[in-house]
C-alpha cells in the first residue's frame, strides 16, 4: 500500500486491486479497471474489500433472528389450559355449561378470554339459529297442503322471528358499545319471540322444534352471561331529585 495522486488527488493505492480512498471526498472507491483484477483474486483478497461494518450488522441481524422468542408446545399446552379453565369458570354460571363451552372455544383457541367478547359469541350462535328457523318456517309457509291452524301458527311464528333478528341485531350494536344494560333490555326480547311462536302450536311442539330448542338454550346462556357481567358492573349511580317547593320556601321570616 503507497500514496498515490490519481487524477490530481492525493488518496491511497492497495497493491493488486486499484483501491483507492480520497482524503478529499473521505470515500472509498474503486477504479474502473478493478473488474477486470477481480477475477484473479482469491477468497483471502476479496474479503478484505467487506467493511467491518457489513460484518457487525449482519451479526446483530442474525442475533436477533435467531433469538427471537418461540413458544414451545408447552407453553401453548399451558395457555390453552388457562383458556379452557376460564371458559369453564365462566360456562359453569350459565344454565347449559356444556353448550356454552363448545360454542365459545373455538373462538378462543390462543386469546384470553374477555366475557364481553364471550357474550358476542353467543349471540352470533342464537342469531345463526334464528336465521335457520326463519328459513324453515318460511319454506313451510310455502306448503299447499297446510291446515288453518298450522297456516296461522306459521305466520305468527313468521312475524316472531322476524322481531328476532331485529332485536339481536339491536342487541351486537349495544355490545359493540359495552352496554351491557342494553343488551340485556334488547335480547330478552329473544326469548320472548321464541316462547310466543311456540305457544301457538299445539303441545308447543313446533315443525322446526330442534332448531327453536336450540334458540332457547343459546338465548338462556347469553342472558346468564349479561347476568354475570353484570355482577361486576360499578352500581348505577343515582340522580338525585328536587322535592317540589312547598307554599312557604319563599316565605322569610318566621310564620307564627
Amino acid at each position: 500500500m503507497e500514496m498515490a495522486k490519481i487524477g490530481g488527488r492525493e488518496g491511497l493505492y492497495i497493491r493488486g486491486c486499484e483501491f483507492v480512498y480520497s482524503k478529499k471526498t473521505q470515500v472509498a472507491y474503486l477504479s474502473p479497471f478493478v473488474s477486470d483484477l477481480q477475477k484473479s483474486f482469491s477468497r483471502e483478497e476479496t474479503m478484505e474489500f467487506i467493511p467491518k461494518t457489513s460484518f457487525i450488522l449482519l451479526l446483530t441481524l442474525s442475533f436477533f433472528l435467531l433469538t427471537k422468542p418461540v413458544l414451545s408446545s408447552r407453553d401453548i399446552h399451558i395457555v390453552q389450559r388457562e383458556i379452557q379453565e376460564d371458559i369453564n369458570q365462566l360456562c359453569q354460571k350459565t344454565t347449559n355449561p356444556t353448550l356454552c363451552a363448545n360454542t365459545i372455544k373455538p373462538h378462543f383457541a390462543q386469546n384470553k378470554l374477555s366475557p364481553i367478547k364471550a357474550l358476542d359469541v353467543e349471540v352470533d350462535a342464537t342469531l345463526a339459529e334464528a336465521k335457520t328457523a326463519l328459513g324453515k318456517i318460511q319454506s313451510l309457509e310455502n306448503k299447499k297442503d297446510n291446515t288453518k291452524s298450522t297456516k296461522d301458527s306459521l305466520n305468527v311464528c313468521d312475524d316472531q322471528y322476524s322481531s328476532m333478528l331485529d332485536a339481536i341485531a339491536e342487541t351486537k350494536q349495544a355490545i359493540a358499545k359495552n352496554d351491557v344494560t342494553t343488551a340485556k333490555f334488547k335480547f330478552s326480547a329473544v326469548i320472548s319471540y321464541q316462547a310466543a311462536c311456540q305457544d301457538t302450536f299445539k303441545g308447543g311442539i313446533t315443525p322446526f322444534d330442534k332448531d327453536s330448542d336450540a334458540v332457547y338454550k343459546l338465548g338462556g346462556i347469553a342472558l346468564d352471561i349479561i347476568a354475570d357481567i353484570e355482577k361486576s358492573l360499578p352500581p348505577p349511580r343515582s340522580t338525585p331529585t328536587q322535592s317540589a317547593p312547598s307554599a312557604f320556601s319563599s316565605v322569610i321570616g318566621t310564620v307564627s
